[in-house]
Protein backbone atom coordinates (compact mmCIF):
# COMPACT_ATOMS: atom_id res chain seq x y z
CA UNK A 1 0.00 0.00 0.00
CA UNK A 2 1.23 3.28 -1.15
CA UNK A 3 0.97 6.23 1.83
CA UNK A 4 -1.06 8.98 0.89
CA UNK A 5 1.45 11.84 -1.08
CA UNK A 6 3.95 8.90 -2.42
CA UNK A 7 5.65 10.20 -5.67
CA UNK A 8 4.97 8.55 -8.74
CA UNK A 9 7.28 8.08 -11.32
CA UNK A 10 4.63 7.64 -13.74
CA UNK A 11 3.31 11.00 -14.04
CA UNK A 12 6.25 13.17 -11.84
CA UNK A 13 2.92 13.86 -9.23
CA UNK A 14 1.49 12.53 -5.93
CA UNK A 15 0.22 9.16 -6.82
CA UNK A 16 -3.18 9.83 -5.99
CA UNK A 17 -3.79 12.80 -8.07
CA UNK A 18 -5.40 11.58 -11.22
CA UNK A 19 -3.35 12.35 -14.32
CA UNK A 20 -4.43 13.12 -17.64
CA UNK A 21 -4.61 10.28 -20.68
CA UNK A 22 -2.35 12.10 -22.95
CA UNK A 23 -0.06 12.16 -19.98
CA UNK A 24 -0.48 8.59 -19.32
CA UNK A 25 0.04 7.29 -22.76
CA UNK A 26 3.11 9.18 -23.69
CA UNK A 27 5.18 7.72 -20.70
CA UNK A 28 7.78 4.70 -22.32
CA UNK A 29 8.50 1.04 -20.81
CA UNK A 30 11.60 3.00 -18.75
CA UNK A 31 9.58 5.11 -17.06
CA UNK A 32 6.80 2.48 -16.09
CA UNK A 33 9.59 0.29 -14.71
CA UNK A 34 10.70 3.03 -12.47
CA UNK A 35 7.60 3.89 -11.11
CA UNK A 36 6.71 0.18 -10.22
CA UNK A 37 10.58 -0.05 -8.19
CA UNK A 38 9.52 3.27 -6.99
CA UNK A 39 6.34 1.64 -5.15
CA UNK A 40 8.21 -1.65 -4.39
CA UNK A 41 11.10 0.83 -2.43
CA UNK A 42 8.11 2.99 -1.26
CA UNK A 43 6.23 -0.37 0.18
CA UNK A 44 9.66 -1.43 1.94
CA UNK A 45 10.57 1.35 3.46
CA UNK A 46 6.70 1.92 5.10
CA UNK A 47 7.35 -1.45 6.30
CA UNK A 48 10.96 -1.07 7.70
CA UNK A 49 12.06 2.49 7.87
CA UNK A 50 15.57 1.10 8.59
CA UNK A 51 15.49 -1.54 5.92
CA UNK A 52 18.81 -1.67 3.63
CA UNK A 53 17.07 0.12 0.40
CA UNK A 54 20.06 -1.68 -2.06
CA UNK A 55 18.25 -5.66 -1.41
CA UNK A 56 15.20 -4.35 -2.54
CA UNK A 57 15.85 -3.11 -6.03
CA UNK A 58 15.02 -5.29 -9.23
CA UNK A 59 17.72 -8.09 -10.20
CA UNK A 60 19.79 -6.59 -13.30
CA UNK A 61 18.25 -2.94 -12.65
CA UNK A 62 20.84 -1.22 -14.07
CA UNK A 63 21.01 -3.32 -17.53
CA UNK A 64 16.98 -3.47 -17.54
CA UNK A 65 16.59 0.42 -16.88
CA UNK A 66 19.13 0.74 -20.07
CA UNK A 67 17.30 -1.52 -22.61
CA UNK A 68 13.66 0.04 -21.86
CA UNK A 69 15.16 3.81 -22.03
CA UNK A 70 13.37 5.05 -25.25
CA UNK A 71 13.07 8.89 -26.36
CA UNK A 72 9.62 10.14 -26.24
CA UNK A 73 8.71 12.12 -29.49
CA UNK A 74 7.15 15.29 -28.87
CA UNK A 75 4.67 16.24 -31.28
CA UNK A 76 5.45 17.62 -33.77
CA UNK A 77 4.80 21.42 -34.30
CA UNK A 78 2.68 22.36 -37.29
CA UNK A 79 4.79 22.96 -40.89
CA UNK A 80 5.18 26.53 -41.11
CA UNK A 81 3.66 27.62 -44.37
CA UNK A 82 5.27 30.46 -46.00
CA UNK A 83 2.91 33.46 -47.18
CA UNK A 84 2.66 35.04 -50.15
CA UNK A 85 2.76 38.69 -49.80
CA UNK A 86 -0.11 39.17 -52.43
CA UNK A 87 -2.43 36.79 -50.20
CA UNK A 88 -3.06 40.19 -47.84
CA UNK A 89 -3.98 42.22 -50.71
CA UNK A 90 -7.87 42.53 -50.71
CA UNK A 91 -9.31 43.81 -54.03
CA UNK A 92 -12.23 46.00 -52.39
CA UNK A 93 -9.60 48.19 -50.30
CA UNK A 94 -9.09 51.83 -51.67
CA UNK A 95 -6.04 52.62 -53.39
CA UNK A 96 -3.49 55.65 -52.27
CA UNK A 97 -1.74 56.74 -55.38
CA UNK A 98 1.51 57.89 -53.43
CA UNK A 99 3.35 58.46 -57.03
CA UNK A 100 1.60 58.98 -60.50
CA UNK A 101 1.59 55.86 -62.33
CA UNK A 102 3.53 55.71 -65.76
CA UNK A 103 1.65 55.39 -69.06
CA UNK A 104 3.24 52.16 -69.25
CA UNK A 105 1.85 50.65 -66.07
CA UNK A 106 -1.65 52.53 -67.36
CA UNK A 107 -1.54 50.68 -70.31
CA UNK A 108 -0.57 47.37 -68.08
CA UNK A 109 -3.82 47.93 -65.67
CA UNK A 110 -5.79 48.50 -68.97
CA UNK A 111 -8.64 45.46 -68.79
CA UNK A 112 -7.98 42.79 -71.03
CA UNK A 113 -11.75 41.77 -71.63
CA UNK A 114 -14.79 43.49 -72.55
CA UNK A 115 -16.05 42.20 -69.13
CA UNK A 116 -13.70 43.60 -66.89
CA UNK A 117 -14.10 47.59 -68.01
CA UNK A 118 -15.36 48.17 -65.31
CA UNK A 119 -13.42 47.17 -62.50
CA UNK A 120 -12.26 49.26 -59.87
CA UNK A 121 -7.94 49.86 -59.87
CA UNK A 122 -7.66 47.88 -56.71
CA UNK A 123 -9.22 45.03 -58.41
CA UNK A 124 -7.10 45.55 -61.32
CA UNK A 125 -4.21 45.45 -59.38
CA UNK A 126 -5.44 42.69 -57.83
CA UNK A 127 -5.60 40.30 -60.91
CA UNK A 128 -1.90 41.69 -62.61
CA UNK A 129 -0.46 40.65 -59.03
CA UNK A 130 -1.96 37.50 -58.75
CA UNK A 131 -0.70 36.30 -62.14
CA UNK A 132 2.72 37.89 -62.03
CA UNK A 133 5.73 35.70 -61.90
CA UNK A 134 7.74 35.69 -58.47
CA UNK A 135 11.86 36.87 -58.67
CA UNK A 136 12.21 37.71 -55.59
CA UNK A 137 11.07 36.40 -52.44
CA UNK A 138 12.57 38.06 -49.16
CA UNK A 139 13.20 36.06 -46.07
CA UNK A 140 9.53 36.48 -44.56
CA UNK A 141 8.07 36.53 -47.83
CA UNK A 142 4.49 38.27 -46.06
CA UNK A 143 6.52 40.87 -45.93
CA UNK A 144 8.26 41.53 -49.32
CA UNK A 145 8.80 40.35 -52.67
CA UNK A 146 9.21 41.18 -55.98
CA UNK A 147 6.98 40.16 -59.00
CA UNK A 148 7.27 40.39 -62.89
CA UNK A 149 4.20 41.50 -64.16
CA UNK A 150 5.35 41.97 -68.05
CA UNK A 151 8.95 41.68 -70.11
CA UNK A 152 9.45 45.05 -68.57
CA UNK A 153 7.83 46.27 -65.73
CA UNK A 154 8.44 44.66 -61.86
CA UNK A 155 6.06 45.18 -59.13
CA UNK A 156 8.44 45.06 -55.13
CA UNK A 157 5.39 44.62 -52.71
CA UNK A 158 6.41 46.05 -49.08
CA UNK A 159 4.41 45.62 -46.13
CA UNK A 160 4.15 48.88 -43.98
CA UNK A 161 7.12 50.82 -45.57
CA UNK A 162 7.69 53.54 -43.38
CA UNK A 163 8.97 55.61 -46.31
CA UNK A 164 9.75 56.35 -50.00
CA UNK A 165 13.65 57.00 -50.21
CA UNK A 166 13.98 53.63 -52.22
CA UNK A 167 11.53 55.90 -54.82
CA UNK A 168 12.06 58.70 -54.47
CA UNK A 169 16.21 57.67 -55.16
CA UNK A 170 15.15 56.22 -58.33
CA UNK A 171 13.56 59.54 -59.15
CA UNK A 172 16.59 61.59 -58.44
CA UNK A 173 18.84 59.15 -60.11
CA UNK A 174 16.39 59.35 -63.09
CA UNK A 175 17.28 63.28 -63.40
CA UNK A 176 20.61 63.62 -62.66
CA UNK A 177 22.49 60.36 -63.51
CA UNK A 178 20.31 58.87 -66.41
CA UNK A 179 23.46 56.83 -67.23
CA UNK A 180 23.57 54.60 -64.35
CA UNK A 181 21.74 51.47 -64.77
CA UNK A 182 19.13 51.41 -61.97
CA UNK A 183 15.44 50.64 -62.23
CA UNK A 184 13.18 53.68 -63.68
CA UNK A 185 10.38 54.45 -61.43
CA UNK A 186 6.98 54.20 -62.82
CA UNK A 187 4.61 54.79 -59.91
CA UNK A 188 3.82 54.02 -56.19
CA UNK A 189 0.58 53.06 -54.37
CA UNK A 190 -0.60 51.41 -51.38
CA UNK A 191 -3.10 49.39 -50.83
CA UNK A 192 -4.16 47.15 -47.42
CA UNK A 193 -0.75 47.97 -45.79
CA UNK A 194 1.48 47.20 -48.88
CA UNK A 195 3.25 49.21 -50.89
CA UNK A 196 3.45 48.49 -54.76
CA UNK A 197 6.32 49.84 -56.48
CA UNK A 198 6.49 49.70 -60.04
CA UNK A 199 9.89 49.81 -61.62
CA UNK A 200 11.60 49.22 -65.11
CA UNK A 201 12.82 45.36 -65.16
CA UNK A 202 16.92 45.67 -65.15
CA UNK A 203 16.68 41.73 -65.37
CA UNK A 204 16.96 38.57 -62.96
CA UNK A 205 19.94 37.47 -62.63
CA UNK A 206 21.93 38.55 -59.64
CA UNK A 207 25.36 38.56 -59.17
CA UNK A 208 25.50 36.31 -56.42
CA UNK A 209 24.01 33.80 -58.60
CA UNK A 210 27.04 33.95 -60.77
CA UNK A 211 29.90 34.77 -58.83
CA UNK A 212 31.17 31.60 -57.69
CA UNK A 213 31.45 30.89 -61.55
CA UNK A 214 33.77 33.41 -61.84
CA UNK A 215 37.46 33.11 -62.04
CA UNK A 216 39.55 36.25 -60.70
CA UNK A 217 39.72 38.21 -64.24
CA UNK A 218 36.15 38.23 -64.20
CA UNK A 219 35.63 39.37 -60.82
CA UNK A 220 38.49 42.21 -61.43
CA UNK A 221 36.25 43.36 -64.41
CA UNK A 222 33.10 43.20 -62.23
CA UNK A 223 34.60 45.20 -59.34
CA UNK A 224 35.96 47.99 -62.02
CA UNK A 225 32.60 48.59 -63.89
CA UNK A 226 30.86 48.77 -60.17
CA UNK A 227 33.62 51.01 -59.25
CA UNK A 228 33.23 53.54 -62.27
CA UNK A 229 29.53 53.56 -61.60
CA UNK A 230 29.83 54.55 -57.90
CA UNK A 231 32.75 56.57 -58.16
CA UNK A 232 30.33 59.00 -60.70
CA UNK A 233 27.20 58.87 -58.51
CA UNK A 234 29.88 60.18 -55.61
CA UNK A 235 30.51 63.37 -58.12
CA UNK A 236 27.13 64.28 -57.58
CA UNK A 237 26.79 67.62 -55.28
CA UNK A 238 25.62 67.87 -51.51
CA UNK A 239 24.26 71.16 -51.13
CA UNK A 240 24.99 72.36 -48.27
CA UNK A 241 22.30 73.58 -45.52
CA UNK A 242 20.28 70.36 -46.78
CA UNK A 243 19.96 67.67 -43.97
CA UNK A 244 22.07 64.39 -44.82
CA UNK A 245 20.44 61.14 -45.78
CA UNK A 246 17.23 60.63 -47.82
CA UNK A 247 17.34 63.34 -50.66
CA UNK A 248 13.96 64.42 -49.66
CA UNK A 249 14.43 64.59 -46.38
CA UNK A 250 13.62 61.08 -44.92
CA UNK A 251 16.54 61.31 -42.73
CA UNK A 252 19.69 58.94 -42.36
CA UNK A 253 19.42 55.57 -41.31
CA UNK A 254 21.53 53.00 -40.01
CA UNK A 255 21.13 49.57 -41.05
CA UNK A 256 23.66 47.43 -38.39
CA UNK A 257 21.12 44.51 -36.19
CA UNK A 258 18.88 46.24 -36.81
CA UNK A 259 17.19 49.99 -38.48
CA UNK A 260 17.73 52.88 -37.08
CA UNK A 261 16.40 56.18 -38.40
CA UNK A 262 17.26 59.64 -36.92
CA UNK A 263 14.16 61.31 -34.96
CA UNK A 264 15.60 64.87 -36.36
CA UNK A 265 17.17 66.39 -39.37
CA UNK A 266 20.81 65.58 -39.69
CA UNK A 267 23.23 68.89 -40.89
CA UNK A 268 26.56 67.85 -39.47
CA UNK A 269 29.37 65.48 -38.79
CA UNK A 270 29.34 65.87 -35.64
CA UNK A 271 26.02 65.03 -35.38
CA UNK A 272 25.62 62.26 -37.88
CA UNK A 273 28.80 60.58 -35.44
CA UNK A 274 26.69 61.14 -32.59
CA UNK A 275 23.87 59.34 -34.20
CA UNK A 276 25.86 56.51 -35.01
CA UNK A 277 26.60 56.31 -31.16
CA UNK A 278 23.01 55.90 -30.07
CA UNK A 279 21.57 53.10 -29.89
CA UNK A 280 18.60 50.35 -27.28
CA UNK A 281 22.47 48.98 -25.59
CA UNK A 282 24.82 52.34 -26.19
CA UNK A 283 27.21 51.10 -23.36
CA UNK A 284 28.16 53.27 -20.79
CA UNK A 285 29.52 56.77 -20.65
CA UNK A 286 32.49 56.25 -20.09
CA UNK A 287 33.07 54.14 -22.54
CA UNK A 288 31.20 56.00 -25.44
CA UNK A 289 33.56 58.79 -24.29
CA UNK A 290 36.78 56.55 -24.63
CA UNK A 291 35.91 55.43 -27.78
CA UNK A 292 35.06 59.16 -29.00
CA UNK A 293 38.57 60.54 -28.40
CA UNK A 294 39.77 57.31 -30.52
CA UNK A 295 37.88 58.85 -33.71
CA UNK A 296 39.64 60.85 -36.11
CA UNK A 297 39.35 63.88 -35.63
CA UNK A 298 37.91 66.49 -38.40
CA UNK A 299 36.92 70.06 -38.63
CA UNK A 300 34.54 71.78 -40.92
CA UNK A 301 37.21 72.37 -43.36
CA UNK A 302 38.38 68.77 -43.76
CA UNK A 303 37.55 65.28 -42.98
CA UNK A 304 35.01 63.16 -44.73
CA UNK A 305 33.37 64.85 -47.48
CA UNK A 306 29.61 63.64 -48.06
CA UNK A 307 28.72 62.06 -51.02
CA UNK A 308 25.94 59.98 -52.27
CA UNK A 309 25.67 57.10 -51.34
CA UNK A 310 23.62 53.23 -52.04
CA UNK A 311 24.09 52.30 -48.80
CA UNK A 312 23.60 48.48 -49.29
CA UNK A 313 25.92 47.55 -52.30
CA UNK A 314 25.73 43.58 -52.30
CA UNK A 315 25.97 40.79 -55.47
CA UNK A 316 22.20 40.45 -54.33
CA UNK A 317 21.57 43.90 -55.32
CA UNK A 318 23.58 43.53 -58.87
CA UNK A 319 22.34 42.50 -61.29
CA UNK A 320 24.96 40.84 -64.49
CA UNK A 321 24.12 39.73 -68.11
CA UNK A 322 26.45 37.69 -70.54
CA UNK A 323 27.65 39.51 -73.14
CA UNK A 324 30.38 38.10 -75.67
CA UNK A 325 31.55 35.87 -73.06
CA UNK A 326 31.71 38.62 -70.29
CA UNK A 327 29.55 39.59 -67.80
CA UNK A 328 28.43 42.80 -67.53
CA UNK A 329 26.57 44.56 -64.92
CA UNK A 330 23.43 45.74 -65.77
CA UNK A 331 21.56 47.19 -62.83
CA UNK A 332 21.96 48.16 -59.16
CA UNK A 333 19.18 47.14 -57.49
CA UNK A 334 17.87 48.48 -53.58
CA UNK A 335 18.12 52.10 -53.25
CA UNK A 336 16.09 52.24 -49.65
CA UNK A 337 19.01 53.03 -47.72
CA UNK A 338 20.68 55.66 -50.13
CA UNK A 339 21.22 58.98 -49.38
CA UNK A 340 24.06 61.88 -49.02
CA UNK A 341 26.30 60.16 -46.12
CA UNK A 342 29.94 61.31 -45.45
CA UNK A 343 32.45 59.01 -47.82
CA UNK A 344 33.81 56.34 -45.46
CA UNK A 345 30.49 55.00 -44.94
CA UNK A 346 29.64 53.09 -48.31
CA UNK A 347 32.92 51.14 -47.19
CA UNK A 348 31.59 50.49 -43.93
CA UNK A 349 28.10 49.55 -45.00
CA UNK A 350 29.21 46.75 -47.45
CA UNK A 351 30.97 45.16 -45.35
CA UNK A 352 28.53 45.05 -42.73
CA UNK A 353 28.15 41.09 -43.27
CA UNK A 354 31.79 40.32 -43.02
CA UNK A 355 32.56 38.12 -40.29
CA UNK A 356 36.17 36.59 -38.92
CA UNK A 357 35.55 33.07 -40.60
CA UNK A 358 34.16 34.71 -43.86
CA UNK A 359 34.53 32.55 -46.93
CA UNK A 360 33.09 35.04 -49.61
CA UNK A 361 35.80 36.30 -51.41
CA UNK A 362 33.34 38.70 -52.61
CA UNK A 363 35.03 41.14 -49.72
CA UNK A 364 38.42 41.09 -51.69
CA UNK A 365 37.11 42.78 -54.85
CA UNK A 366 35.02 45.67 -53.36
CA UNK A 367 35.09 48.48 -55.50
CA UNK A 368 38.39 50.71 -54.78
CA UNK A 369 36.29 54.09 -54.11
CA UNK A 370 34.15 52.81 -51.46
CA UNK A 371 36.99 50.25 -50.21
CA UNK A 372 37.58 50.05 -46.40
CA UNK A 373 41.64 50.65 -47.60
CA UNK A 374 40.70 54.02 -48.60
CA UNK A 375 38.95 54.69 -44.96
CA UNK A 376 41.12 52.35 -43.18
CA UNK A 377 41.06 54.26 -40.28
CA UNK A 378 37.43 55.42 -39.80
CA UNK A 379 36.59 52.05 -40.93
CA UNK A 380 38.25 50.36 -38.16
CA UNK A 381 36.78 52.87 -35.36
CA UNK A 382 33.46 52.00 -36.58
CA UNK A 383 34.18 48.34 -36.58
CA UNK A 384 34.95 48.82 -32.68
CA UNK A 385 31.85 50.89 -32.23
CA UNK A 386 29.61 48.53 -34.15
CA UNK A 387 30.55 45.60 -32.19
CA UNK A 388 30.60 47.31 -28.56
CA UNK A 389 28.01 50.11 -29.03
CA UNK A 390 25.42 48.33 -30.93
Amino acid sequence: MVEKGAFDLEGAQPANEARPASETQSVSEAVRFNARTLKKLQAALTKDPEVDLADQFPTQYLERLLRMRTTIESPKKPRYVEQDIRESLCPSDPVEIVFPLSDAVAKLLEPISQTAEGLPLSQRLFEVLKSSEIIYKAPFFHHKGVFKCSSEIVIKAVRYMEHNTQYTALQYLDRHKPNIPVPKPLGLVRMSGISLIFMSHMGSTTLREVWHTLDSDQKTSISNQLNTMLTDLRTLPFEEGTPLGGVAGEGCRDLRRHVRVSETPIFSLEDFETFLFLGPHPGGNVFIEFLRQLAPSFTNNSGPRIVFTHGDITPDNITVKLTDNKYVISGILDWEYSGFYPDYFESVRCTTCLRPYEEDDWFLYLPECVSPKIHAQWWLFDRVRQSRVH
